[in-house]
């Protein structure tokens, strides 16, 4: 390219310089210096950092630019050519040299300064997750960005940085309120003000079969009457046929004889094809009575019940109720856990009881 450059400059001035005095050959030497040497430097105003040079000046044939800003090699253009160069924030020092045909240079310095904006027209969502109740998504759209991030409000709240069109995904250790801060960016420098906005995440309430109580989104909710009490914790006994993490305690405190709790499934059980109930129960005693009850939504009167005794004691087994008489024309939300029906409980450990891993089989 610079030998093509360099032929069409020659031929241009055998024309206006004319040749030595008895010869054909140009006289190269006789060129004058460069002169005039400058610069038109457009920083476009998009936050970009695109700073277009158009160097001029007079007798030049090739013109070298220094940006002035670590970029290590120049960029040649030709006279009334530009050249563009993305920079970042802050005032350089643009260097144009200028060259002729006979090698002869002249230069000059000439600054160019790069502002950022803060970013405009700013809008930002946060929707809550519908298959995830402790998950939220964010987008952010605005003009004049390079860029987001977002701030869950979570610990240790280490911002993520994302683009427009993203949708970014958090899903939180645990129920509760949290402050979401977004915060539009301009190539990490301008930012604009932060958008900020509260979200309420809770624990699923699709509960379904099997029942595990492993599940670190759903809230096992059971409801307790006349005296029993269920809570979801840390498995005390794991071993044998049951070392899962998290299991349900039941405490049979005075009330009723038949003190128990119950947790609503999200749909009606499904009878159809599987008809036993198997659940591993962990009891003080040997001969303990365990009833599960079936119960629709919201008709109470509308159940059905199997009881079976514990087998053995201090020791995780599995007990199987058999529900191939349910009427299966009727729903069934509920189900209901019962022990020692017909006994007052007192609270103690000969009350207490686990069981976990609820499934219907056949």
């Amino acid at each position: 390219m610079k030998k093509i450059v360099f032929l069409l400059s020659l031929i241009v001035l055998t024309f206006f310089i004319g040749c030595t005095k008895g010869s054909d050959v140009p006289n190269v030497d006789a060129v004058a210096a460069p002169s005039g040497i400058s610069a038109i430097m457009s920083v476009k105003q998009d936050n970009s950092g695109m700073v277009t040079i158009t160097p001029k000046g007079e007798g030049i044939t090739q013109f070298a630019i220094y940006y002035g800003d670590g970029t290590t090699s120049p960029t040649y253009v030709t006279p009334g050519k530009s050249d563009s160069h993305i920079y970042s924030e802050g005032t350089f020092q643009v260097r144009i040299v200028g060259s002729t045909l006979n090698g002869k240079k002249a230069e000059t310095t000439l600054p160019v300064t790069v502002t950022f904006v803060a970013p405009t027209n700013f809008v930002a969502t946060v929707t809550n997750q519908t298959l995830n109740t402790l998950g939220v998504d964010v987008k952010a759209k605005a003009d004049l960005e390079s860029g987001f991030k977002v701030y869950f409000g979570e610990s240790p709240n280490t911002p993520v940085i994302f683009q427009e069109g993203d949708t970014v995904s958090h899903i939180y250790n645990s129920a509760g309120t949290y402050t979401v801060t977004v915060i539009a960016i301009t190539n990490g420098v301008a930012t604009s003000t932060p958008i900020t906005q509260p979200v309420t995440v809770t624990y699923s309430a699709q509960i379904g079969l099997p029942l595990d109580f492993e599940s670190t989104t759903l809230n096992y909710n059971f409801v307790p009457f006349d005296g029993g009490v269920c809570t979801r914790i840390t498995n005390p006994f794991p071993g044998g046929i049951n070392t899962s993490s998290k299991v349900i305690k039941m405490v049979k405190s005075p009330g009723q004889v038949w003190g128990g709790s119950l947790i609503q499934l999200s749909s009606a059980i499904d009878f159809s094809v599987n008809k036993k109930f198997k659940v591993k129960v962990y009891s003080p005693r040997v001969g303990a009575k365990f009833l599960l009850k079936v119960e629709n939504a919201t008709n109470a009167a509308i159940s059905y019940e199997q009881q079976m005794l514990t087998t053995v004691a201090n020791t995780w087994e599995t007990l199987t109720f058999d529900y191939s008489a349910v009427p299966t024309n009727q729903q069934y939300h509920k189900l209901v856990f019962i022990f020692d029906n017909g006994t007052t409980g007192d609270g103690s450990p000969n009350f207490t009881f686990y069981f976990d891993d609820i499934i219907l089989t056949n």
